[in-house]
């Protein structure tokens, strides 16, 4: 099925609540915080040029494999950054650390490595959670993906101002930045294929 040109702007019109299942409302007081964000970025790319509906309906068709592999290369990070902080730990408990590096320079690299470790493991959870219902076309399959793309804008600024270096901070928040701009895009471009399609396993969703 097709979706209207407009589809956008209807979003927009019934996104608060649009996708939340309503036994679990109050189950969880941030999600009132996400659908309001939701709905603000919603109307902020309002007037953005639109991927064509062929394009939306594939990306949204396909979005549970790509949740898969976005898990896989966040495993692949975590288990990198876990093996990172041991080695930094095991260097500063060297009684040779004075001679290779600092231990205020090795306490930064422990310290950055505990956090990628933290908001790649996350990522990674997030991803593999989303896969099932992403699949089924349910809505908590986007909301979850929304979720990861703003713990990785969280991580992008937190692991600038972990660098301590002005230009590094700089340049990291505005290679984040195109970053958070590219993936805001497509991740926005396929919640209409999510926000007014309520699918479960074993029951097909109605056709307008």
């Amino acid at each position: 099925m097709a979706w209207p040109d407009n589809l956008l702007e209807e979003i927009v019109e019934k996104t608060p609540r649009a996708g939340y299942d309503e036994g679990t409302k109050g189950d969880f007081s941030y999600m009132e915080f996400v659908s309001k964000l939701e709905r603000t970025i919603l109307e902020w790319l309002k007037s953005v040029p639109h991927l064509p509906s062929t394009v939306r309906k594939w990306l949204g068709d396909n979005a549970w494999w790509i949740a898969i592999i976005g898990a896989v290369l966040s495993g692949i990070a975590t288990l990198a950054l876990l093996g990172s902080l041991f080695a930094s730990l095991s260097t500063l408990a060297s009684p040779f650390i004075s001679y290779y590096a600092s231990a205020t320079f090795v306490g930064l690299m422990i310290a950055n490595a505990a956090v990628g470790l933290v908001f790649m493991a996350l990522e990674c959870v997030l991803m593999a959670m989303a896969v099932a219902p992403l699949k089924e076309k349910q809505k908590k399959g986007w909301v979850l993906l929304f979720i990861a793309w703003l713990l990785g804008i969280l991580y992008t600024v937190v692991g600038a101002i972990l660098t301590l270096n002005p230009l590094s901070i700089i340049g990291n928040l505005i290679f984040g930045a195109i970053w958070v701009g590219i993936t805001a895009y497509f991740l926005f471009e396929i919640h209409g294929e999510f926000a007014h399609v309520e699918r479960s396993k074993g029951v097909k969703a109605k056709k307008a």
